[in-house]
């Protein structure tokens, strides 16, 4: 089974796989995900279909990059297909052809004309281990301060002249320990309707990057289809 460059066939299935990328595989970033992922899918001989053209790409659908060097417990991608499988047998030889780092969770079959993921994207959730000498109690502190404003502004990520609001960006933010570690986890905005990004949030709150560990626990969305797929 073999899949087709430039194949006129149209795909006949769609699965979602849900996967976690941690540890060293954190450093890769979101092009070379993609990369990465193409290249497993066809290691195992995975009949994915790819776009026509000049420059043909195989049809993969994520549902929100993560940004380097954060880990990502639930991360979603899927997948076109020239040809109908079996997603339980092919779940089992693609947790066989992973290399360290990533692990693949669950692979489920979606209609094709299910929305793609971006357009019902609406909030990520994060969980930040905290590496330095900072308090519960100071880090709470910090916390509802930043809570508390009403517009926090910061230079905008692509237009260096302009700034953006992130605070209606920050859904929630909650202090707790776990195993004596003081643990912030993290509800920011994430979608077409506005995106948080969680160094962002972290340094509003003084911390630095020699300071903390991010690990991405979920994405949540306003379709209950792909909540249930996802």
């Amino acid at each position: 089974m073999t899949s087709q460059l430039d194949s006129p066939s149209p795909p006949v299935q769609r699965l979602r796989a849900r996967y976690s990328k941690k540890n060293d595989a954190r450093f890769i970033g979101h092009l070379d995900v993609s990369r990465f992922w193409e290249r497993v899918f066809r290691r195992v001989d995975l009949p994915i279909a790819y776009s026509h053209g000049f420059n043909p790409q195989a049809r993969l659908q994520f549902a929100s990059a993560l940004p380097v060097g954060i880990e990502g417990e639930n991360e979603l991608v899927d997948v076109w297909l020239l040809e109908r499988i079996d997603p339980a047998v092919w779940l089992y030889r693609l947790q066989g052809a992973l290399p360290p780092g990533f692990a693949l969770h669950d692979l489920i079959e979606l209609p094709l004309k299910s929305p793609a993921m971006q357009s019902s994207l609406r909030y990520a959730v994060y969980k930040v281990l905290l590496r330095s000498d900072i308090s519960q109690h100071e880090l709470r502190d910090r916390v509802q301060s930043l809570l508390s404003k009403s517009a926090i502004l910061r230079p905008h990520q692509k237009k260096h002249d302009k700034t953006y609001d992130l605070r209606p960006l920050v859904d929630s933010l909650d202090v707790q320990t776990e195993n004596g570690t003081v643990v912030l986890e993290m509800k920011l905005r994430a979608g077409q309707e506005g995106n948080a990004r969680a160094s962002e949030v972290l340094d509003e709150l003084g911390l630095d990057d020699r300071q903390f560990t991010i690990s991405r626990l979920n994405l949540l969305f306003d379709d209950p289809v792909i909540d249930a797929a996802g």
